[in-house]
């Protein structure tokens, strides 16, 4: 098998895992998703690759975008607010983050979608 063809599988089956995904599934998908790419982000600039790490940023942003259409503030009460104030901080230190102070912006963030990522997936362990 090729190199192409293993990559064609693999993107096949990610395209499976969203489709077939729960609603609670895929907001743990997407916590990782952001976390992941602060993480690549934080990779990025410290190995002096600041190009590539906005990139991930910018990556980041428009995953905590698509976390943002999915609240239903009217249902979700106090808890979807409190979710928005996340997403709306996150992306107002994406913004402030450039090569000369990631080291202060994403640690910080990073630990804040590892503790959202976790609670989901409790939530979703838990049914």
């Amino acid at each position: 098998m090729g190199v192409y063809n293993a990559a064609l599988i693999q993107k096949r089956y990610q395209e499976n895992a969203v489709s077939t995904a729960s609603p609670l599934r895929l907001i743990v998908m997407l916590c990782g998703g952001v976390r992941r790419f602060m993480h690549m982000a934080q990779k990025s600039f410290s190995a002096r690759e600041a190009g590539e790490g906005k990139t991930y940023l910018l990556r980041a942003e428009k995953v905590v975008l698509e976390l943002m259409g999915s609240l239903n503030l009217e249902e979700g009460g106090e808890i979807a607010q409190n979710l928005l104030q996340i997403y709306q901080f996150t992306l107002e230190q994406c913004a402030l983050c450039n090569e000369n102070n990631y080291s202060q912006v994403l640690p910080s963030l990073l630990k804040i979608w590892e503790g959202l990522e976790e609670s989901w997936r409790e939530i979703e362990k838990n049914g």
